[in-house]
């Protein structure tokens, strides 16, 4: 089509074959440049000779569904491979390479303890898998299954094993995650026993979403009523499929969310794969249910081969919209697996009781778990009454089918889903703060919200009167941040001072009760403060939209139209935002002064002046004498757009702006002259009736006030892309007008909770409903940006901008000059080949060494966009990174650079940025594909850099196995990289000279 046309098409189409056959669009540039990178390598790969050099397979999630799976296991038993030890990772197989360590066999005679200090995790770790290979070779030895119990530790293994009860319920679900946009849990089925012990199995099935929501209505309803008949009873699973499965179907269809709350804050549910992990050491590859049945005797009445390609069928048939005509003999055998699964269940929990009770026969003491009935506070149950009354009356008379809905009913059923959004999300807090306390200390060593093994360094000051201790910890991926509240098994410890991730310490200022309790793990307590005030300002707006409408005259009408996807309502009532020969900026400038109880959504790319936008916008408004509010999702952020103002300020000419900024703590330093901080809501308030202040900002727990109600005429929500549609909605309710800035292509918005589709995004992204940009006629978008050269700017425009990007004049100016092999702009990409690393990577901590010191030569110079010339400084450089491990062996390689995540650089520039990616493979990404080759992460990371971006990485992060549309769209983006980006050339009798030269590969 491109050559007949002379250009790309802008869309494909596929028609998937179901009952509506539908056709569904795709942007060719979505996904080109990796279809171009797939049909290259299959080229290449039939070209090979005969001879060339073979391949080793090395195990992969793509393993248990290859024909190939039986050669490449018998190749892994004839090699007596390391993979065959359950549990190990393939960094620990790396590291035990390096010692010469190969096999299951010499791994099982490894001398104990560790002698030498691993590069990746803890000593521990090693001696477990060790000792889990010790059993394995017992049981081949043997030739039958050998098992040992684990130390008996309080609160973990046995201990986590409740008092059997005649109501328990031994569960399993069967689910399809490729039907439709969200998957399938299309079999829920369970076992109970009756008073003799005789079990009995019930089911549901669900092949459509309909049968779906009913199916877990059905399970929830009949759980709580057998809960009431025996009160003592516990739901068992195994592994912690079941739990988030439940909470998924709980947020996706809005219902049953008090009872799925209640179970959970009870501990109904029974994981006991993790009893098994944490009490019992087995001979097995692998701690699946089917492997552990080899121990309690449990035999299937369905061939596992048998019901595995019953499952394909019928999984087929429903991602085709096709499973109503399934032949009912498919479907006894997918019954017949899952009843198996449930009385496997039933059969493991019986073995661990018996191997509880040997134990206690032979004295040690163990404990059960404290029976709850899980039941919240009574004003929390009268609250959720309220809301699901008002729930029901703005959905009533609205199809449940969303596709026969009009505007006005889809925006009623939106409110509707909104009004829980809060509860939601504290609720998922308190459930990982929960599952995080019950962890053991070895196990939070794998966990980005927690640090193991920290030793006590020494006490390093006071802030007041409280103590600040330092700790040192092992080397691990962790999000805690300073400003964090950490806890140790659930209480809280103090709060975070300082985290230093090159020298790997943790300043903590302790509370007076924990002054000297140190510490051997710490996990983020992230359950925030209590956002009952901000429920409560959604459910004011829910109510008057059920008595009078959501399209009507009168109150919240910026928040209606927000719900409605409104295009901005101006009081001179002009069709077109901006006007011919207007520049965006004065556009903007005009639009706020004249907006008529509406929303201007506003969309800056990098380096597009957002900030500075909004900032000139508000001065407008004060000249107009507007009250004008300022919010966002943290303080920092706030305080950069109040600065930007004082500074535009002074630029026109305005004279005496002052700003009140409300913060829970007052900081210690002074703000700059025109910012007073308060920590007093009154006085904020006050401050605006007064005409005392011209501007007021803080967070939505400020603006969702009852009293703040239409208080300012504007309100600017910065960084909206990052703040929930509920919060915005929260936060409209205090102004006449909204003016949304921020870019939902960088960093997004952080949910944790699982909710009804369209209540999970930010404020900007439902604007943008689908799009990478704003429509003309919807809002604004700054279309020319003031950072980035053309050559960088064009790879960010085709990707993440629809191609509405643009370099201002002058930019094509700026360029790095004198050195040796890297062109004065661009892109380029380093190919550094390593095999099994997952969040650090010495060859590339090496190669960016290499790279960094070359720059620092005084013939290096940088240009910027007015010509002038200067030599390139190390703080010049950004040096990014997906893993705060690899920030921290970065940090230590290279002191004094600019080193950090890309969190840390969003609003920053440089003008060279190294982009280090750190995972040796697709398979090794230790958060999956959505986080390494997240589209909003890559943009920010190489959007920081004014002239060149240099990618480090592994080429085969390039070879996804990609089984959705959303994972090849991921892909495409790195690969559309790749083919923009230069790679160099370097001439083998050159390689001696690392000042002036890379060594690839």
């Amino acid at each position: 089509m491109a050559t007949i046309q002379g250009v790309l098409p802008e869309c494909m189409y596929v028609v998937p074959p179901a009952e509506r056959f539908q056709p569904e669009p795709y942007r060719v540039l979505d996904y080109a440049a990796y279809y171009r990178y797939v049909k290259a390598r299959l080229e290449k790969a039939t070209e090979r000779k005969v001879g060339s050099p073979t391949t080793y397979p090395e195990p992969n999630p793509h393993c248990p569904v290859c024909r190939w799976w039986r050669e490449c296991d018998a190749q892994w038993r004839r090699d007596d491979h390391l993979s065959l030890v359950a549990g190990i990772s393939r960094l620990q197989r790396k590291q035990l390479h390096a010692w010469n360590t190969t096999t299951v066999e010499q791994l099982a005679m490894l001398p104990l303890p560790i002698g030498e200090c691993p590069e990746h995790g803890s000593k521990e770790g090693y001696a477990r898998v060790r000792e889990q290979a010790r059993v394995q070779v017992a049981g081949r030895n043997q030739g039958q299954p050998v098992h040992e119990l684990l130390e008996v530790v309080d609160e973990r293994g046995l201990s986590r094993l409740p008092e059997p009860s005649h109501g328990d319920v031994f569960f399993d679900m069967e689910g399809d995650p490729f039907v439709g946009s969200g998957g399938r849990e299309y079999l829920l089925g369970f076992v109970t026993e009756d008073e003799g012990g005789k079990p009995t199995y019930k089911r549901n099935w669900a092949t459509t979403a309909a049968e779906e929501k009913q199916a877990f209505e059905w399970f929830v309803d009949l759980v709580m009523a057998r809960w009431a008949k025996y009160p003592r009873m516990h739901i068992y699973h195994f592994a912690p499929y079941e739990p988030s499965a439940l909470k998924r179907l709980m947020g996706r269809h809005g219902t049953r969310e008090d009872e799925i709350d209640r179970m959970l804050r009870a501990g109904l549910l029974v994981d006991l794969h993790a009893v098994v992990k944490q009490a019992v050491r087995a001979s097995v590859e692998q701690y699946s249910l089917k492997a552990l049945e080899a121990f309690h005797g449990f035999e299937r009445a369905v061939p596992l081969d048998k019901s595995r390609q019953a499952m394909h069928q019928l999984e087929h048939r429903l991602e085709l919209e096709r499973a109503y005509d399934l032949d009912d003999a498919i479907l006894e055998i997918i019954e017949g697996y899952n009843a198996d699964d449930c009385l496997s269940t039933l059969s493991l929990r019986n073995w661990l009781e018996c191997q509880r009770k040997a134990l206690e026969e032979a004295g040690h003491r163990i404990l059960r778990p404290a029976v709850s009935e899980g039941a919240p506070a009574e004003a929390v149950s009268e609250r959720q009454q309220r809301v699901a009354r008002l729930a029901q009356g703005l959905l009533g008379g609205i199809p449940a089918n969303p596709q026969q809905r009009t505007g006005e009913q889809a925006g009623r059923a939106l409110l509707a889903n909104l009004l829980d959004w809060h509860r939601r999300e504290d609720k998922a807090n308190w459930w990982e703060f929960f599952r995080l306390r019950d962890l053991a200390a070895e196990d939070l060593l794998d966990e980005r919200a927690g640090l193991a093994g920290l030793r006590l360094v020494g006490r390093v000051g006071r802030i007041g009167k409280l103590p600040v201790d330092r700790y040192a910890f092992e080397k691990q991926e962790t999000i805690i941040r300073a400003g964090d509240t950490v806890c140790e098994r659930g209480d809280k410890i103090g709060e975070v001072v300082a985290i230093d991730l090159a020298d790997r310490t943790i300043d903590i200022k302790k509370m007076k009760k924990t002054a000297e309790t140190h510490p051997a793990s710490v996990f983020v307590d992230g359950r925030g403060p209590s956002s009952d005030a901000l429920a409560e300002a959604l459910f004011h707006i829910g109510a008057w939209v059920e008595t009078n409408g959501l399209d009507a005259p009168g109150a919240y009408r910026a928040a209606r139209d927000l719900l409605l996807r409104r295009a901005p309502r101006l009081m001179d009532r002009a069709g077109m935002l901006v006007r011919p020969n207007e520049s965006t900026l004065e556009a903007a400038k005009r639009i706020a002064a004249s907006l008529d109880h509406s929303v201007l959504p506003i969309q800056g790319p990098p380096g597009a002046g957002k900030t500075y936008t909004g900032a000139r916008m508000i001065c407008e408004l004060i000249r107009q004498r507007k009250k004008v509010g300022v919010t966002a999702v943290s303080h920092k952020v706030i305080r950069n757009l109040l600065d930007e103002v004082l500074a535009a300020a002074q630029e026109v000419g305005l004279n005496g702006v002052k700003c009140m900024q409300k913060v829970s703590e007052k900081p210690e330093k002074r703000p700059p002259g025109g910012i007073t901080v308060t920590t007093d809501n009154g006085e904020a308030l006050a401050a605006l009736q007064n005409g005392t202040v011209h501007v007021v900002a803080g967070t939505a727990w400020l603006w969702s006030r009852e009293d703040f109600f239409e208080s300012v005429d504007t309100l600017f929500i910065d960084e909206s892309g990052q703040m929930s549609l509920a919060n915005a909605l929260v936060v409209s309710q205090a102004a006449k007008s909204l003016v949304l800035l921020g870019d939902p292509q960088q960093l997004e918005q952080p949910v944790r909770g699982s909710h009804p589709e369209g209540a999970e995004v930010s404020a900007l992204e439902h604007l943008l409903a689908g799009a990478k940009t704003i429509a003309l006629e919807k809002g604004l978008f700054l279309e020319r940006t003031w950072r980035l050269h053309p050559k960088i700017c064009e790879f960010t425009s085709e990707v993440f901008y629809e191609g509405r990007l643009q370099s201002r004049e002058g930019l094509e100016n700026q360029r790095i000059t004198g050195h040796p092999w890297l062109g004065e702009v661009g892109l380029w990409f380093i190919p550094v080949n390593h095999e099994g690393n997952q969040n650090t990577s010495p060859e590339e901590v090496e190669q960016i060494a290499a790279i960094v010191e070359g720059l620092l030569q005084l013939e290096v110079k940088w240009i910027d966009d007015n010509g002038s010339s200067r030599p390139l400084r190390l703080d010049d450089i950004l040096i990014v990174a997906p893993y705060n491990a690899q920030v921290s062996d970065l940090s230590a390689r290279l002191k004094n650079a600019r080193v950090g995540t890309v969190d840390k650089f969003q609003g920053q520039e440089a003008p060279l940025v190294i982009y280090s990616l750190t995972t040796s493979s697709p398979e090794d990404a230790p958060h999956g594909m959505e986080f390494l080759y997240s589209l909003n992460r890559l943009n920010v990371a190489t959007s920081r850099a004014r002239a060149i971006v240099i990618l480090v990485g592994s080429s085969r992060l390039l070879e996804p196995e990609c089984h959705t549309p959303r994972q090849m769209k991921l892909t495409n983006a790195l690969c559309r990289y790749v083919e923009l980006a230069q790679v160099p050339e370097i001439d083998a009798d050159e390689r001696g000279d690392s000042r002036a030269v890379l060594s690839i590969g």
